[in-house]
């Protein structure tokens, strides 16, 4: 940087002109003359809108069981339950419920 001598900042009638001045200028010339600012920032967790950490009831477990006979894919089961993927597939193995298609194609079997 050239010296420390910072330049005057214009006057600014809206934050569009401050960005647009910005833009075809080095903000390090103007440093000093820049206002202090505080930020908070609050790193709470958000309320979750699923069932994260919530019981499967035992309707669950009964849909979960449903749809698995009926092929449903695993993603498309944790959305009609407001589980994530991977719960589904925990409670599945846990309840002994296979999540594997059946009645598969033939066309999509490795040939021997």
């Amino acid at each position: 940087m050239k010296g420390n001598r910072s330049k005057n900042l214009p006057a600014f009638r809206s934050v569009d002109e401050l960005v647009a001045f910005f833009e075809t200028h080095d903000m390090g010339d103007y440093l000093e003359k820049l206002p202090e600012v505080e930020v908070e920032i609050s790193l709470k967790k958000r309320a979750s809108r699923t069932n994260t950490g919530k019981r499967w009831t035992t309707t669950q477990v009964r849909q979960l069981r449903q749809l698995a006979r009926q092929n449903t894919p695993t993603r498309v089961i944790g959305l009609k339950l407001g589980r994530t993927e991977h719960a589904v597939r925990t409670k599945a193995s846990e309840k002994g419920v296979s999540l594997k298609a059946r009645n598969q194609s033939s066309l999509y079997r490795r040939k021997k």
